[in-house]
């Protein structure tokens, strides 16, 4: 799954993206390309390479790649054997002059994440004169020809408009001339780099994906995210997890985000609580931050072990689909049966169901909650669900949201044995202040 498929997947991804600082067109699409890594190995790879540049300062670094161009098109052109023009021929020297002055910073600092190929000779061809600047030019020392032909050229346009009509057509002769020259060069130009395709090619990915690590390192920082422990086929574990969208959101009005602590592994889990007991952002939080792992961002806890996955599969919200002719209820079950099918088919996927049967009787949607975990006894990643329904199977690891406490919602979680769900919903309604009368009449029905 690429980066930009996940960001389809309502957790507040879209959120971390939307955040992040990267300097160059080519940077975003390169990390909006990126495969999912799922293996340890690739993993501890790249948050290797992400903590060396974590470790520095690399803000000047991140200003010179505002001037990176994405010129795969054009580079791609050199490759095929075609001739430059001159605006392709500067793309190519400015990438090569940028990633030489990057290159003396990042051995400067010794950051070793990112080594950018030796492009000396590029700028050399493309800067006879030794300027040293980005600019482009087809100079006089290309061709002795054509400086020549430069030369007479200059001499009967100094005549201005008194130009006599023999030395009229001479000029247009002269002009021809070097409209052929200066082709040929662009042809020998062309020819020469065509060797560099490859270090250039490099060259432009490894400072794209520069990019995009600094910009991850900038928002570890900002946002107070740890690197991930990986641990592949074991547990997966979060202290002080929480969710950066919904922690600024809260922090605008205020309030603050009460993160959460949370260990599962291949036994499902049952998280309980009443409605607005916060149990749908620990979800989604769950799937945001193993998206975050697994695509190198820093996560959002304070410590967590992660166990990679192939798949998450977050069935949360409304399901219903007018198209598809179906209820929220179908939609839902439909959706559900999806994962149930993944799971037996051994595919290692994160699960992560939110209040399922919710939207049918409480009689018949305990009974298909109950159900659901009877078959999915065993999953090769994890299966974590959340319920308000009183659920007896004691062959599931149990969370409890703490609820009101003081007439104020605690929304952590704490490791329980019971499965029945707290009743909450009359003294959430009063907390919110809703029609006094309403709360008499509520509490009369349920006393009878």
């Amino acid at each position: 799954m690429t980066f930009k498929s996940a960001l389809e997947i309502d957790c507040g991804l879209r959120y971390m993206y939307d955040s992040l600082c990267i300097m160059s067109s080519c940077g975003r699409k390169m990390l909006l390309s990126s495969d999912m890594m799922t293996t340890k190995s690739d993993i501890e790879a790249y948050y290797g390479r992400l903590n060396d540049i974590y470790k520095h300062d690399c803000l000047k670094i991140a200003h010179k790649l505002m001037y990176l161009k994405d010129i795969h098109n054009t580079l791609s052109r050199l490759s095929d054997g075609s001739t430059l023009d001159d605006i392709e021929l500067f793309e190519v020297k400015h990438l090569a002059i940028l990633s030489s002055q990057i290159r003396n910073m990042l051995t400067e600092q010794n950051i070793e994440a990112i080594t950018l190929p030796q492009l000396d000779k590029v700028v050399e061809i493309l800067d006879p004169d030794k300027l040293n600047i980005p600019s482009f030019y087809i100079y006089d020392s290309y061709n002795e020809a054509l400086r020549e032909v430069r030369k007479q050229m200059k001499a009967i346009q100094a005549q201005g408009d008194d130009i006599a009509e023999d030395k009229r057509q001479e000029l247009a002769m002269l002009l021809q001339q070097h409209a052929d020259l200066e082709l040929q060069v662009r042809e020998q130009l062309s020819q020469q780099l065509l060797a560099y395709v490859a270090p250039l090619t490099d060259t432009l990915d490894n400072l794209s994906c520069l990019d995009i690590l600094i910009a991850k390192a900038e928002q570890i920082r900002q946002m107070n995210l740890c690197i991930p422990h990986i641990e592949e086929e074991k547990y997966t574990l979060y202290n002080n997890m929480f969710h950066p969208q919904v922690k600024a959101h809260l922090a605008e009005q205020g309030k603050a985000f009460m993160p959460v602590d949370i260990t599962y592994e291949h036994t499902p889990v049952t998280i309980i609580g009443a409605n607005m007991g916060g149990k749908s952002v620990v979800l989604k939080s769950l799937a945001l931050n193993q998206l975050l792992a697994q695509y190198g961002f820093g996560v959002a806890a304070d410590h967590c072990n992660i166990n990679p996955v192939e798949e998450i599969a977050l069935c949360i919200g409304d399901e219903q689909s007018i198209v598809k002719g179906v209820s929220s209820f179908a939609g839902e079950i439909l959706a559900i049966d999806a994962v149930i099918k993944k799971i037996r088919a051994g595919r290692k996927l994160l699960a992560l169901i939110d209040e399922p049967a919710r939207t049918t009787n409480p009689v018949e949607g305990t009974a298909l909650v109950e159900g659901l975990l009877e078959v999915i006894d065993h999953c090769n990643g994890a299966f974590i669900l959340t319920t308000h329904y009183n659920i007896e199977n004691s062959d599931v690891k149990r969370y409890r949201v703490k609820g009101l406490n003081n007439g104020q919602m605690d929304y952590t979680l704490e490791e329980t044995h019971c499965g029945d769900v707290p009743h909450e919903a009359i003294a959430i309604a009063e907390s919110l202040g809703i029609d006094s009368q309403w709360i008499e009449y509520t509490k009369k029905n349920l006393n009878n």
